[in-house]
């Protein structure tokens, strides 16, 4: 039994994460690493055992507030997965994801899985052309996806 730790922000990232989470119950341990937005700070689900939060500091206004923000998410994740010592990492994104394939690519080097989300019809986000060049695998919901990943993109259909 494989123990997966799920990355994504609120919202459809996290609707999808959840989606898949279902999947996993009973065959995979697995826990969630979420963005500490006010709307996640009462999440609680029967099937996660355990959530983590991540800071979300994205002060743009203050000098360097992104450089603080960016380096306290990778602080976190570098707590989260000490702790938790996960054996692969799967993401949806949005702005959790690429400090967690980061920390994960620098000190960990599990297998790491980015789905670029559902709504991304014609062309790749930003977080997953970031994530692209991090995570060991992409796949995309959308066949018309695959050209802007260079072929490291894989189509298996949409989560939902």
């Amino acid at each position: 039994m494989a123990k997966i730790a799920l990355v994504c922000s609120p919202g459809g990232h996290l609707a999808e994460v959840l989606s898949l989470a279902r999947e996993f119950v009973g065959r995979h341990e697995f826990f969630l690493c979420v963005t500490n937005f006010e709307l996640t700070r009462d999440l609680a689900f029967d099937d996660i055992p355990r959530i983590y939060r991540t800071p979300y500091y994205w002060r743009y206004q203050y000098p360097f507030g992104v450089f603080v923000s960016l380096a306290a998410t990778l602080l976190s994740f570098i707590r989260i997965f000490w702790k938790e010592r996960p054996d692969a990492i799967l993401t949806t994104g949005a702005e959790v994801a690429v400090p967690a394939l980061v920390v994960n690519r620098l000190f960990f080097r599990r297998p790491s899985l980015f789905i670029e989300s559902l709504t991304r019809v014609e062309a790749p986000s930003l977080t997953g052309r970031l994530a692209a060049r991090l995570a060991d695998r992409v796949f995309v919901q959308w066949p018309g996806l695959l050209g802007f990943y260079g072929g490291k993109a894989e189509y298996h259909g949409g989560l939902l």
